[in-house]
């Protein structure tokens, strides 16, 4: 299986809480983007219905404000929460989810809305060939699943699970825009505006 993980190069503030990781990755090459505080056609997306206990999960301290989920998979028994919150693309990850009364913190990757010369064009690897525009990256160990790769445009978002293994179950379990497909022994999963996610042709088979 090829290595994913020497893509770009780690910029900006990586943070480690009790049971959670957020790290971002990206590119600057001086170009323009959105300005802090404008629209993001992400966040414009109508919320996924989630349960108390799955949005108290993504919630839990040391997660700071309200996440807007956007779509909910499960991927070999463990829910994958595709979210935004306070410019940031995220990734849950939940495997019994809590009550509201008793949530604990759940596993999260996180990517920063590409703002400024804050970003990466470089259309090659995911999430380049899967998101179209400008997008930041990161990519963590997340268990229960093995490595974790998010990507984060301004219409989109996508997560790659690496060597989920061909046997690995995914469903989709809420998110109008929420897609699912396999690529190798990786599962891909996206939220966000049709246009702005391209899935790639399966390699031929010989």
């Amino acid at each position: 299986m090829r290595d994913t993980r020497r893509r770009l190069p780690l910029t900006g503030a990586a943070v480690l809480l009790v049971t959670a990781a957020l790290v971002t990755a990206c590119t600057d090459d001086g170009a323009t983007l959105s300005e802090p505080g404008t629209p993001w056609a992400l966040d414009g997306l109508a919320a996924a219905p989630a349960a108390p206990s799955v949005q108290a999960g993504v919630d839990a301290p040391p997660a700071r404000g309200t996440a807007k989920i956007l779509g909910i998979a499960e991927v070999a028994g463990t829910d994958v929460v595709l979210a935004v919150r306070n410019d940031i693309c995220q990734v849950a990850f939940l495997t019994a989810p809590p009550t509201a009364e008793a949530a604990t913190a759940a596993a999260i990757v996180g990517a920063q809305r590409p703002t400024g010369s804050v970003h990466s064009d470089s259309h090659q690897g995911f999430p380049g060939n899967v998101l179209t525009g400008k997008y930041t990256q990161a990519s963590a160990q997340s268990p229960p699943l093995r490595f974790v790769d998010v990507g984060c445009s301004e219409k989109a978002m996508a997560v790659r699970v690496e060597g989920a293994g061909a046997s690995a179950e995914a469903l989709k379990k809420a998110g109008d825009s929420l897609r699912i497909w396999r690529d190798g022994q990786d599962i891909v999963v996206t939220v966000g505006h049709p246009e702005a996610i391209r899935r790639p042709d399966p390699a031929p088979t010989s």
